[in-house]
């Protein structure tokens, strides 16, 4: 606005004079239009769009102690429910009862596995493979070729797989769950891509080829015919579905970083596959001689270091969860990633020594709070399964394993107790029958570790004392978590015999407080202790524990 002044007189120009003008007649037309509108629900109220994509304004809570995540994968999970209702499903058929089912079990996150397109290749190969064949027959036997819908990690594209419905179709969802206060995750194959996904022709120095001096024929074992790396964990080990991505490539990574973006926009959280290979140090190892024949040379950063934070930019409020193995979870912590996969603890229990169990526990700092403990995931055998078809074995493990701080992830058809595995290149899994002693242990978990102290609580390891001339104290592991009005006592003993030990609680009771109650959540049972004997490091609270159970005690 341009002025003029004039004996202490300032001069609006006409330009200026037209503009608040305009300015006032807009303000009218918003106060009338407001008079209007329909006031929307609070649901709607909190959204926005950027981009024509659905963004919420809030689209994660915190919790910095861990939270409850289940994994669906979406078509069995659509075939599951077409078969329930009598008719085909897609996402937009879902009745939101079917989400309200996990989101009052205490689920804080729904991973849909598998929303991404899928090629023809693909799918022809996984119904022609040998080796796959063979492995269906064990799994599903009288299985036929429709029950093949291919593998969800042989992505041809990053758009929604039609056979589950349409983008908007995956916003509302988002937006339903939002509204709810549940968050979206979705998958992000980083390593590789199908045979035929369009990227292959349009940039083939986006994938790792056959050494530049090679000529064909080429290993079989390792390459297409075109010379085209399989995807895979390095020269041999390989995806036959899949073509290998070249990290060295700098033009690769900004175009990983947009479609990283990309899914960001759809999704509160993304689950990266297989994370850990594309690190410098392993994709030297397995494709380092191709790539530098062509003229790539090693980053200088891992890519994980360049692209969270260049997504997190834009999305500040996203969660990265890495599948990740042992020695590499500390690793892409440092790099950023919000969550890692922690099979070590399953692993450990499923060998039946408690010594290396509770080392681990007490001993699991470097990345305590940001493991994603599980039991059961679409690549894992069914808990029943791993842990000798003893389902009270399998479930006290799952009272250690989802009562320790980190993401607690559950898999489809764990709380009912099944022991066939869902193969993700399959529709369905084996027919069984629900396990009602599992789907109640569950629901009594469930509950327990919905308690808000367990997402944004304070967590305390404790040692177990001696119990006395027969000492069964070693039997027991024990933690202790706090908030501002809740204390929870856990105790586990992951053996084949009762155990006893005593436990010092330094916050029992109140100041002044001669006595403090315990209850426990899982029996029921209720009992009043000495709060300065409890607080005593010399004395503590004694406790009985059950073979393959534990106590949870909620106490003053």
């Amino acid at each position: 606005v341009s002025t003029q002044s004039t004996g202490g007189v300032h001069l609006v120009s006409c330009e200026a004079a037209y503009g608040m003008k305009l300015f006032v007649f807009l303000l009218l037309c918003l106060f009338f239009s407001s008079l209007l509108c329909v006031r929307l629900p609070n649901a709607e109220r909190n959204r926005h769009r950027v981009s024509g994509l659905y963004q919420p304004i809030v689209s994660s809570k915190t919790y910095p102690s861990g939270f409850n995540m289940m994994e669906l994968s979406t078509r069995p999970w659509l075939y599951e429910l077409s078969l329930k209702y009598g008719r085909t499903m897609k996402l937009a058929d879902v009745p939101e009862s079917e989400f309200d089912f996990y989101i009052n079990k205490g689920i804080n996150m729904i991973w849909l596995m598998g929303v991404w397109k899928l090629g023809q290749y693909g799918l022809n190969h996984d119904r022609t493979d040998p080796g796959l064949l063979k492995m269906y027959a064990q799994v599903l036997p009288g299985f036929t070729q429709d029950d093949i819908i291919g593998s969800p990690y042989a992505v041809y594209q990053y758009v929604v797989n039609p056979d589950i419905g349409t983008e908007n179709d995956l916003i509302a969802v988002r937006k339903m769950l939002n509204s709810k206060g549940v968050l979206l995750m979705l998958d992000f194959v980083p390593n590789h891509a199908a045979v035929d996904a369009p990227l292959v022709q349009a940039n083939l120095s986006f994938f790792v080829r056959a050494p530049s001096y090679q000529k064909p024929p080429y290993d079989n074992s390792t390459y297409l015919p075109n010379g085209i790396a399989y995807g895979g964990m390095g020269p041999g080990v390989a995806f036959t579905d899949t073509v290998q991505y070249n990290y060295w490539n700098p033009d690769f990574v900004q175009y990983q970083i947009g479609i990283l973006k990309r899914i960001a926009s759809l999704a509160d959280a993304i689950r990266c596959d297989i994370a850990y290979i594309i690190l410098n140090d392993l994709f030297q190892a397995n494709w380092g001689k191709q790539v530098t024949s062509w003229g790539f040379s090693r980053p200088n950063k891992e890519f994980w270091e360049v692209a969270i934070p260049a997504v997190k930019s834009s999305y500040p409020s996203l969660l990265f969860l890495a599948e990740v193995y042992n020695p590499y979870e500390p690793k892409l912590v440092s790099l950023g990633f919000d969550y890692v996969y922690d099979k070590q603890l399953i692993d450990l229990l499923a060998a039946d020594n408690l010594d290396n169990v509770r080392n681990y526990v007490s001993n699991r700092s470097s990345f305590f709070f940001s493991a994603a403990n599980f039991l059961e995931n679409h690549d894992e055998p069914r808990s029943i399964v791993k842990f000798g078809g003893l389902w009270w074995k399998a479930f006290s493990a799952a009272l250690m394993v989802y009562t320790l701080p980190g993401m607690r992830f559950f898999w489809m058809g764990q709380w009912d107790g099944y022991a066939a595995k869902l193969e993700v290149h399959l529709r369905r899994g084996s027919t069984e029958p629900v396990n009602t002693n599992v789907q109640q242990s569950y629901d009594k978990l469930l509950k327990i570790i919905s308690l808000p102290v367990f997402q944004n609580g304070q967590y305390f390891y404790l040692n177990v004392r001696n119990s006395g001339k027969n000492d069964t104290s070693w039997r027991l592991i024990a933690y202790r978590w706090e908030s501002s009005d809740t204390k929870i006592l856990v105790l586990v003993n992951y053996s084949d015999q009762p155990a006893s030990g005593y436990v010092t609680l330094p916050n029992a009771g109140e100041n002044g407080d001669q006595y403090f109650s315990l209850s426990d959540l899982l029996s029921g049972e209720s009992f009043v202790e000495d709060v300065s004997a409890a607080r005593s490091s010399n004395e503590g609270v004694s406790f009985i524990v059950n073979s393959w159970y534990a106590r949870i005690f909620k106490y003053t």
